[in-house]
């Protein structure tokens, strides 16, 4: 069933943060929207993605105004964050960010004493308030992960095959090389075959260390998956690369995803030199 989210919150405060996390969930998200336009967004929105949970961060009006009508409705949770001007401070100190709302004739503590004002409607009227003064980013997604997600949280896992003669893929995160396993190109019945084909994979997955690999590989990557997923992150990918990206690595990989699959992993699988047959 789709949500309505509303975040509102002090600068420096984690509203980003809680916003990635549900744009990692799935919600269509909008941030820095002006309370004034909530209601024209919130009208597109359920039309363009009827299916969708939303959430908008929200942009506070620099005067203190009413508390608006659109935000009263039953089927819309408003979440607010704050934390301690001490924690703020040294947040923007460490960002090196100036506040939205500075002036040249206002300290920074003085301008979170304005913008603290103007967000006492919605604190008065939030369902959630919510503390970061002593959680760190990671705390923060840790906590919208667990309270929102619904189900439990998985993040996605992806196997990359690559040749190292082409360089590793720049977006994997874990990189594991099986060059040491003797190469069927050298085999001229194999040459012109790729990992996706069984006689090289039979050839492959004979060897010891091959069997090896595949076991303490699937062990390492379910517990590390499992850590990934504590940490809050979305992804994990995975890279597994030998010299032409077309035989051993291939054949390791897809015994890898098979193994990992069997362990209750789902499982994205991409070739980057030879891709499987039928595709492009």
């Amino acid at each position: 069933m789709s949500r309505t989210i509303v975040l509102a919150g002090l600068s420096g405060s984690g509203k980003s943060t809680a916003l990635n996390v549900f744009e990692d969930l799935g919600y269509a998200v909008v941030q820095n929207l002006p309370v004034e336009l909530g209601q024209s967004w919130l009208a597109w929105a359920k039309r363009e993605f009827p299916e969708r949970s939303l959430a908008i961060g929200l942009h506070l009006p620099s005067e203190s105004e009413p508390y608006p009508d659109w935000i009263k409705a039953e089927d819309i949770l408003l979440i607010c964050l704050e934390a301690s001007d001490q924690v703020l401070v040294r947040r923007f100190s460490e960002t090196r960010r100036r506040h939205p709302w500075s002036t040249n004739w206002e300290t920074l503590v003085e301008t979170l004493a304005h913008e603290r004002q103007c967000l006492v409607p919605y604190r008065d009227h939030c369902h959630h308030h919510v503390d970061t003064t002593s959680m760190r980013a990671s705390e923060l997604r840790q906590f919208f992960l667990e309270t929102f997600s619904e189900g439990v949280h998985q993040i996605q896992l992806n196997v990359v095959t690559f040749g190292f003669k082409r360089g590793v893929p720049p977006y994997v995160d874990l990189c594991s090389d099986v060059r040491f396993l003797p190469n069927p190109y050298w085999d001229l019945s194999l040459r012109d075959l790729t990992g996706h084909d069984e006689a090289v994979s039979r050839v492959v997955l004979a060897h010891p260390e091959a069997q090896r690999w595949l076991k303490e590989q699937i062990e390492s990557i379910q517990w590390q998956y499992k850590a990934f997923v504590d940490a809050g992150k979305s992804y994990l990918t995975i890279g597994v690369g030998c010299t032409g990206g077309r035989h051993r690595s291939v054949a390791m990989a897809l015994a890898l995803a098979q193994g990992l699959s069997e362990r209750g992993l789902a499982v994205n699988i991409r070739h980057r030199e030879t891709p499987a047959p039928g595709t492009t």
